[in-house]
């Protein structure tokens, strides 16, 4: 039997949606690299980096959620830093520790393959659930006043509005790039935070999660920063090439 050739205009119509997904992706890893080395760009970014910043530390606390350990809360600092407060045993802390980095990767991973999906509201649905995700986190683990004070609660309140304004007000093409940036934001400030902490853990600076993996490990800070780093970059640059190829199928393929 012949294959059945499918009519020109579609044809068009999915040639058309690849070559958009494909100048998204390279437009926001671009954009994303630039504004890395523009001058006051923080400032832009400045919620885009709290909201990496609060999965980052979700990370731990879903960590130690599953470990059975207590969560007393999070705590997101102007500066875009963060901590979680944990109450766990020794065993649940080789979860816990690298949690936090590899989970950001992980979620700008997931959320990039999300972007994968050629409906037209898949931007604005992923931006929902970013803006969900923000909420849930806020109301679990940031109402506790000692821990997380009130730039916390209200910050990660503040997130989970633009996320949703976001995905009520702009186009469709728009907020498909907009999802795709923060998802391309997450994993590579994952990846540039890592650099830091391997800066950080080489010449032995302040506390951090690879120190904290050496003193349950006994296995030096850097081997561990240099080991999520890794495993990190499979993550990012591996979802990457995913979406490449998903939306560069031939057309007959699909």
């Amino acid at each position: 039997m012949d294959p059945v050739i499918p009519p020109v205009s579609t044809v068009t119509q999915r040639e058309t949606s690849q070559a958009t997904a494909r100048r998204m992706l390279l437009g926001a890893i671009a954009l994303v690299l630039v504004m890395m080395w523009i001058p006051y760009s923080q400032f832009v970014l400045y919620p885009v980096r709290l909201f990496v910043t609060l999965v980052h530390e979700s990370g731990h606390a879903l960590a130690a959620t599953l470990t059975g350990s207590v969560v007393d809360g999070i705590r997101l600092n102007p500066n875009t830093s963060g901590v979680t407060l944990i109450r766990a045993t020794w065993w649940a802390d080789w979860l816990i520790n690298p949690a936090g980095y590899l989970g950001a990767a992980l979620f700008g991973a997931l959320l990039l393959q999300l972007g994968r999906f050629r409906s037209k509201t898949a931007g604005k649905s992923i931006l929902r659930f970013m803006a969900g995700y923000a909420l849930v986190v806020t109301l679990v683990w940031c109402h506790n006043p000692a821990v997380s004070g009130l730039f916390t609660p209200v910050m990660g309140l503040l997130i989970a509005v633009i996320m949703a304004l976001l995905a009520k007000y702009l186009s469709d093409g728009a907020a498909q790039f907009t999802a795709i940036f923060i998802a391309v934001e997450c994993g590579l400030d994952a990846l540039n935070d890592l650099v830091t902490l391997l800066v950080i853990t080489t010449n032995h600076l302040g506390d951090n999660d690879a120190a904290n993996m050496a003193r349950v490990s006994h296995v030096p800070a850097v081997v561990w920063a240099l080991l999520w780093a890794l495993m990190a970059s499979v993550l990012v640059f591996g979802s990457f090439r995913m979406y490449w190829r998903a939306v560069t199928r031939p057309s007959s393929a699909l």
